[in-house]
């Protein structure tokens, strides 16, 4: 196997689980700050007509919905994490690499 997959393969999973522990913590608002990115990126797919340029009484509602689905992804991606690196860790041991058709 190349050293460059090896580093991969110990470095995601690593990224992986750092990440979903700071978004399912909420780690100074990474999760709010994230929904509020997300949401004003999509708010340019939508389109909206001219007599709604009044602010949206549901915004905070909704974005405290979308916070707690991006806290509980996190703690999907802390899960996820050392999953991999056991599967990894497997795959190095045994010799073998990943979905290969021999």
């Amino acid at each position: 196997m190349e050293t460059w997959r090896v580093l991969a393969g110990f470095l995601i999973p690593l990224v992986m689980t750092l990440v979903g522990v700071v978004l399912a913590t909420n780690f100074r608002g990474a999760a709010e700050w994230h929904m509020r990115q997300s949401m004003s990126a999509a708010s340019v797919l939508r389109r909206v007509p001219p007599w709604r340029l009044l602010p949206d009484p549901d915004h905070d509602r909704r974005l405290a919905r979308f916070v707690l689905l991006d806290r509980a992804l996190g703690v999907l991606f802390t899960a996820a994490g050392p999953i991999l690196l056991v599967f990894h860790c497997y795959l190095i041991f045994t010799d073998e690499q990943a979905f290969s058709h021999r």
